[in-house]
């Protein structure tokens, strides 16, 4: 039996990949929003996670390794005995010719990628599908709906991201967790892409905090207000 909608104030978000550029946004976002959050970083970040969340749950874990990632679950749960949503923000870009890709490369994006959200998802479904409710929301990107010059390796592995969470949703929707894909359709302005793209006019790139106010609202849906896709623009 589906469990109701609990406030916002009783929710508990898994936000992996917080330290990044995004994730500092959705976090504050999360935050604002009243829900309680846990933010998964690898050990070099987890000081200025706590220094900028006080309030969360700060927890390190590798994600390609499975047992570290079922380790930081269980630290959540142990700390609030629930976890309504995953926001899986862990990925990771490469540049190349398609002439040039080897198999090394595909692996390295295929796990940053693809294999990082696999384990955060198995780490967190027990608990979500006991309780019979719960949200997983993965962030894709352009390349994998349009592709890209130079980038094979990457819209390869976004695109198995979106496969996958179809797929996903498709097993476990009806046991009552939701799965949301969240495609940011352009750059996103954060430090790290002003740094490597001086050049660019950053106000024609997506607002870090524009994601973040969508992944909230895809966390929040209620069982008859699903969203298992949502493209968020920048300015044309």
């Amino acid at each position: 039996m589906t469990e109701p909608a609990p406030h916002a104030a009783s929710r508990v978000a898994l936000i992996t990949g917080a330290a990044g550029g995004l994730g500092g946004a959705v976090a504050a976002r999360f935050a604002d929003a009243g829900w309680r959050t846990a933010l998964q970083g690898r050990t070099g970040h987890l000081p200025r996670l706590a220094s900028d969340f006080p309030n969360a749950l700060v927890v390190a874990a590798d994600l390609l390794d499975p047992e570290a990632t079922a380790d930081a679950v269980a630290q959540v749960l142990e700390r609030w005995g629930r976890l309504d949503a995953l926001v899986h923000l862990v990925g990771g870009f490469a540049m190349g010719s398609a002439l040039d890709l080897t198999a090394e490369g595909l692996e390295d994006q295929l796990d940053v990628n693809l294999r990082t959200a696999v384990n955060a998802v198995q780490a967190v479904l027990p608990a979500m599908l006991e309780r019979g409710s719960g949200s997983v929301i993965t962030v894709a990107s352009r390349a994998a709906v349009h592709g890209g010059a130079r980038m094979p390796a990457y819209a390869a592995s976004k695109a198995a991201l979106v496969a996958y969470a179809r797929s996903l949703r498709a097993e476990v929707e009806p046991s009552g967790v939701a799965v949301s894909v969240l495609v940011p359709m352009g750059t996103i302005d954060t430090a790290a892409n002003r740094s490597a793209m001086p050049d660019a006019d950053p106000a024609r790139w997506l607002d870090a905090a524009e994601l973040a106010d969508a992944a909230v609202f895809l966390a929040g849906r209620g069982p008859r207000g699903r969203v298992p896709y949502l493209e968020v623009h920048p300015s044309l």
